[in-house]
């Protein structure tokens, strides 16, 4: 798989993945609001997997925690249209995932990602 590919799998799971949003987000017309975390590690694990390196990267956006990836030379935020405005990523630093392997919810969304279309 491409990175684009991997990208558009997993934004197009998150269209049926409330139950995999924290409850601070659940029900949310919005379908990127709240999915940041559990998008870049399920693009993560599955750029991985396909041999492509990226980094995850942490950032507070109007006091909300924000996460998204990085390859060598650009930015790679899956759910960027949560927000009606632009994150300033220079403001932005690296952070490791909260665990090493996917974690349950990623999992959930990397088999949804990947068995659908």
């Amino acid at each position: 798989m491409t990175l684009v590919s991997i990208v558009n799998r997993v934004r197009g799971a998150l269209v049926d993945s409330d139950d995999l949003r924290t409850k601070d987000y659940k029900g949310s017309p919005n379908i990127y609001a709240g999915h940041c975390y559990v998008a870049s590690e399920a693009i993560y694990h599955l750029a991985k997997r396909a041999g492509i390196a990226l980094k995850p990267m942490f950032i507070y956006h109007k006091d909300t925690p924000h996460w998204y990836l990085m390859d060598s030379n650009r930015i790679l935020d899956s759910t960027k249209e949560q927000f009606a405005d632009l994150v300033n990523y220079s403001k932005g630093r690296g952070k490791g995932f909260l665990t090493k392997r996917p974690s349950r919810r990623a999992v959930e969304l990397i088999r949804r990602a990947t068995t659908n279309g």
